[in-house]
């Protein structure tokens, strides 16, 4: 039987947890977005599926669908990887932070072009105030 590193589970466990956050999260995030962005009030978010269709809430997620568990994926495998080269020393929060920046930097080169083209897709066809 193959043993599977512990790399290769945290990539394996942020691929999975990112695809599922995307589907069950995109909606609350695009009327967000559309509020922020002064396209849409709430109630001018609930016109706008009357009028569009509740697979209107998730506009802008085909990038996100794509991108976010590759994201989650690089952001746990950064994770594992900056930890496991900063253990040994006599402070374990040391690892923890060496592996969150590790993570957070891998994982930001790829989603800020990302981000930017779903909040272009939510927002299109309007103007913002």
């Amino acid at each position: 039987m193959t043993k599977i590193s512990e790399t290769s589970i945290d990539f394996i466990a942020g691929w999975c947890s990112g695809a599922v956050g995307v589907l069950t999260c995109q909606p609350v995030d695009t009327a967000l977005t559309r509020y922020q962005a002064g396209v849409a009030t709430m109630t001018q978010t609930k016109t706008f599926v009357r009028s569009n269709g509740v697979r209107a809430l998730w506009r802008g997620s085909s990038a996100m669908i794509g991108a976010v568990p590759f994201q989650n994926a690089l952001l746990m495998g950064g994770y594992g990887i900056g930890k496991q080269y900063a253990e040994g020393g006599d402070n374990v929060l040391t690892s923890v932070f060496v592996g969150g920046c590790v993570g957070g930097i891998v994982q930001s080169f790829l989603m800020s072009p990302v981000e930017l083209i779903k909040v272009h897709q939510q927002v299109i066809g309007q103007s913002a105030k």
